[in-house]
């Protein structure tokens, strides 16, 4: 009897030192996971602007762009000449990001630190949504004018500390 004992436990190490013999039904589960969603097509702003109208309803990436004019309402994701300089607005285009389907953390952040028209550095962006025509829906006919909805920006500047936390940091420096 103790020797049957220790066959069966030894084959029970053996099996569990080898691994766990995959079922059917989990061959079968692997095989019917989706999948991976197609990636949203990458747009530039002058590019959103002509092909706009085939992708109403989808996802797509803006990309190479700075969010200015931020507030309660949205936020525009903004291109700009080469030629632009300080305090002067030279824009190539922009792309309007509805504020009120908006992502919470993105709107905020682009309240706090890009409401003016110009192109700041921290403000640099891509921002991903899906293309929607406003005055489509309303019936009007001829003019488009196309923004993002369900916007979320993804930021490509580095988050600057906060001064409370720099002067905090310098006071226990200096202690």
């Amino acid at each position: 009897m103790s020797r049957r004992f220790h066959l069966g436990a030894l084959a029970a190490l053996a099996i569990m030192a080898g691994g766990p013999f995959p079922s059917a039904a989990m061959a079968r589960a692997r095989r019917a996971q989706p999948d991976a969603p197609p990636q949203a097509p990458a747009l530039d702003v002058a590019a959103f602007q002509t092909q706009a109208a085939q992708y109403v309803g989808k996802a797509v990436r803006i990309e190479g762009c700075y969010i200015t004019s931020a507030n309660s309402g949205g936020a525009d994701c903004a291109a700009f000449r080469i030629a632009d300089l300080p305090g002067q607005v030279d824009w190539n285009g922009t792309v309007p990001l509805d504020g009120t389907t908006m992502e919470e953390a993105s709107l905020r952040r682009a309240q706090q630190i890009c409401g003016d028209t110009g192109q700041q550095p921290q403000c640099r962006a891509e921002v991903s949504g899906v293309v929607y025509d406003p005055f489509g829906d309303m019936g009007v006919q001829g003019q488009r004018n196309f923004e993002l909805r369900n916007a979320r920006i993804h930021w490509l500047a580095p988050v600057a500390p906060k001064a409370a936390a720099t002067k905090t940091a310098a006071h226990h420096a200096a202690r």
